[in-house]
């Protein structure tokens, strides 16, 4: 999802993302890593997603973007309040490892090629 962004909020014990893709990726929502809502094309002037937070009974919730000026706003309101989602730099391949990432292994060729000729 190179050239997308990334909003990420922490709210009463859920995780909340919204990855918005290049227009052909559309507009994901996810709730504790489950996709929740997706909207395809890109950010209009004002973009609004609804879904419902997994509790008993379950809350309903919105989020806001908006697209101002080339840069995205984004925002969730639940239960009338709105907070302000902070946006999360996206990690592509090729750029520098963030801090605490897992160690990159090794290729191993041998093993590659040893279950090659077992497949034989």
């Amino acid at each position: 999802m190179a050239g997308g962004h990334r909003f990420h909020l922490d709210r009463d014990g859920h995780s909340i993302t919204v990855q918005v893709g290049r227009p052909h990726e559309g507009i994901e929502l996810l709730v504790d890593g489950k996709v929740v809502a997706y909207q395809r094309g890109r950010v209009k002037s004002v973009t609004i997603l609804s879904a419902e937070l997994p509790e008993d009974p379950p809350r309903p919730f919105r989020i806001f973007l908006e697209d101002m000026g080339g840069e995205l706003f984004c925002a969730m309101e639940v239960s009338g309040s709105r907070f302000l989602m902070p946006q999360v730099p996206l990690w592509q391949p090729g750029d520098p490892r963030p801090a605490g990432a897992p160690p990159v292994r090794a290729p191993r060729p041998l093993r590659r090629l040893r279950r090659l000729l077992r497949r034989l």
